[in-house]
């Protein structure tokens, strides 16, 4: 799956009069947009559920290509259809695109979105979700993002999911989708709607457990003010 650009897609989206957020069935409305003939985005006209599982690639910027910059970002829900898939334009100079790990490279990024449509974007989608991932912390720091705590479910920081591969420490969403879900991902470049569909599986075999443990931990803290 490779995403592009498709300004009038990426325009749809960010108005908030095609999208039907706020009423019963909680879905897109759609509105395509011509065909241009260049890469677009691939931003579905689909269920925004109560969860949304979110990932990002990033390329290296600074000294050495050490800090990350947001080059990717995808979004799926709970039934592993995609939402938003897209490649985001560099906000600063590249030092390393980490093509082997990423899968990204100039010509991708070139024809991606602006930064902060895409940033808005994510923001409007998460409003009210629950949003599921893996090392989030990562994820929202490119995208300059904050999401409620409670209201945020990261595969990598759940106990229960650690012990059932017994893991000695942080374990990789490599590891997890191996060990839990019997399939194999990241085998050479990553790919952020795979790894967000990871996530989501991961998520939705431990949700039950998972959302009893943060209604006693709600309960909790409310009697202990």
């Amino acid at each position: 799956m490779e995403p592009g650009s498709g300004d009038a897609d990426i325009e749809n989206i960010l108005n908030i009069r095609h999208l039907s957020i706020d009423n019963a069935e909680n879905n897109f409305s759609k509105k395509t947009a011509a065909k241009s003939g260049r890469p677009r985005a691939k931003i579905f006209s689909t269920e925004l559920t109560n969860c949304l599982a979110l990932d990002c690639e990033f390329v290296g910027i600074g000294p050495h290509g050490k800090e990350h910059m947001l080059a990717r970002v995808s979004i799926v829900n709970e039934r592993a259809e995609v939402i938003l898939d897209t490649y985001v334009k560099p906000q600063k100079a590249v030092i390393d695109y980490r093509t082997e790990i990423s899968g990204i490279r100039p010509e991708l990024m070139a024809e991606g979105q602006d930064y902060g449509a895409v940033r808005e974007t994510v923001k409007l989608l998460l409003q009210g979700r629950i949003l599921v991932g893996h090392a989030l912390k990562n994820d929202l720091l490119v995208l300059n993002l904050r999401h409620p705590r409670n209201m945020t479910r990261d595969t990598s920081r759940y106990h229960p999911i650690a012990r059932r591969i017994r893991a000695l420490g942080t374990p990789s969403l490599k590891s997890l989708s191996k060990l839990i879900l019997g399939e194999e991902i990241q085998i050479g470049t990553h790919d952020s709607v795979q790894d967000a569909t990871a996530t989501m599986k991961i998520y939705l075999i431990f949700q039950e457990e998972w959302e009893k443990s943060m209604r006693k931990s709600s309960t909790h803290r409310y009697r202990h003010r």
